[in-house]
């Protein structure tokens, strides 16, 4: 067994509507365990919260880092679980995504006290940081940045006091070298928009059995090495004044719901499998702040399919009619 050999395959949603799996090597998982214990250290490792799904990368780090530096690691279905939990035992290391924990804490008549808290996923709401401070003062707010190609995580930003303003995604973890390039791989200036690039020791080896897809977005590193790649991430980031890193969006139409990256197309490739549907497209509303759904709008197909999905959208209209009286009716409107 070598470092550069396979340690796992996690699969992430396909703009062609076929999931692609990233093979991760042994080197990345190493470098994330050993990143992991020495900047958050064997105490705040020593007794772990996983609540995360194993088909969700954050679950690796949930496992690994604290079961290598001599931690435990509790199994929670999910974040409800520990509703129940004595309000006087505190709960340790916890990782979640933003907008679950905000639920969470919504449910929780008496939310736990935590002493360090790893977002991911998403955005950080200021909102949340206050609430977590006013339950827990001087917890320890982590925010974590990382593609599935690049092991779980390659950036992070900490703080253990309140904040004004939505957090970074922070700095590189010390195996990772991260650069914002420009259409045409140029560096840009701090404070100037361009696209996020990862490299170093937590890239994955590319897409299981997808040579062109892996050619595409594992690219070669003009800045490195010979031989040596980096993946273009999609993300659109730029440096600020303290060094950080700060998220300012997509440059395609990948998306996020409740921490998972979505590529609309792989979706509307499901609802256009369907005889009866001729075109589909798929688009994030967000109706209620902070609650982003997948809403999918459709074609009827030419077929006698087609006079029963139109008159079952027609229903369905009429039933939504009835319930509501609001703007929110728009969604069904002619077009």
């Amino acid at each position: 067994l070598l470092p550069d050999h396979p340690a796992y395959v996690m699969y992430t949603s396909g703009s062609t509507g076929t999931p692609k799996g990233v093979v991760v090597p042994h080197r990345g998982l190493r470098d994330l365990v050993s990143f992991a214990i020495a900047d958050l250290g064997p105490r705040r490792l020593g007794r772990m919260l996983a609540t995360t799904s194993l088909n969700f990368d954050v679950s690796v780090f949930e496992m690994f880092p604290p079961l290598a530096c001599g931690g435990t690691v509790e199994i929670v279905n999910d974040l409800l679980g520990l509703l129940d939990r004595d309000v006087d035992a505190p709960t340790g290391l916890l990782s979640a995504v933003p907008s679950a924990f905000t639920q969470f804490f919504e449910a929780a008549a008496h939310p736990p006290t935590v002493d360090t808290v790893v977002f991911g996923g998403e955005a950080i709401p200021v909102n949340l940081v206050e609430m977590l401070h006013d339950v827990s003062p001087g917890c320890r707010v982590v925010n974590i940045y990382g593609p599935t190609e690049a092991t779980v995580f390659v950036t992070r930003w900490y703080s253990d006091e309140r904040v004004a303003a939505v957090p970074p995604i922070g700095e590189p973890t010390a195996s990772t070298v991260v650069r914002v390039l420009d259409d045409r791989l140029r560096p840009v200036p701090a404070g100037v928009s361009g696209e996020l690039y990862v490299g170093g020791g937590q890239l994955a080896r590319g897409y299981l059995r997808r040579p062109g897809l892996t050619a595409g977005r594992f690219v070669a590193n003009p800045f490195g090495p010979a031989g040596s790649r980096m993946y273009r991430t999609g993300d659109v980031v730029r440096w600020n004044a303290a060094g950080e890193l700060e998220f300012l969006g997509r440059s395609d139409d990948q998306v996020k719901v409740r921490g998972y990256r979505i590529e609309p197309g792989e979706v509307e490739a499901a609802l256009r499998s369907h005889p009866e549907v001729a075109h589909s497209v798929v688009v994030v509303r967000e109706d209620q702040p902070g609650d982003r759904r997948l809403v999918g709008y459709v074609v009827p197909g030419d077929g006698d399919g087609g006079e029963d999905v139109a008159g079952k959208l027609s229903e369905w209209r009429e039933t939504y009619d009835s319930l509501y009286t609001d703007s929110r009716i728009d969604v069904f409107g002619e077009d």
